[in-house]
């Protein structure tokens, strides 16, 4: 495991929020979850809906704990992104990009804390 990069550093070249939680997560956990797939998540999709950081976050836990095939259980990714969106709406009370910034929430925050979060929920035992 490599030293803890802070996804709003990497925002910083150039990357959007979801992207740059995953490349975050690939860098420090050595992992390949291909940051493409989030290139269209950014901005909430680019219609300021669900938080680009968060949706990149779920796609972490989806790689993490999703499933292979149509026989595993589909419910251990779930509770996993059940319990980070928990917890993120507790704090903020929205998980959409248009209210959180509404709410002063800046992006570099919302991606830094979406990826601490990513991280202890994934060392859960749910």
């Amino acid at each position: 495991m490599a030293e803890t990069i802070k996804p709003s550093e990497i925002y910083k070249e150039g990357y959007n929020c979801a992207e740059s939680v995953v490349i975050a997560y690939n860098k420090e956990f050595e992992s390949d979850i291909p940051s493409r797939l989030c290139t269209a998540l950014g901005g909430g999709c680019g219609v300021a809906s669900l938080c680009g950081a968060i949706n990149g976050s779920t796609l972490i836990i989806g790689h993490v704990k999703g499933r292979d095939d149509a026989s595993g259980d589909k419910m251990i990714s779930k509770r996993y992104v059940q319990d980070f969106m928990k917890t993120l709406h507790e704090r903020y009370g929205t998980h959409m990009c248009k209210d959180l910034k509404a709410n002063k929430v800046s992006c570099a925050e919302i991606m830094d804390i979406s990826y601490e979060l990513v991280k202890e929920t994934l060392k859960k035992d749910l």
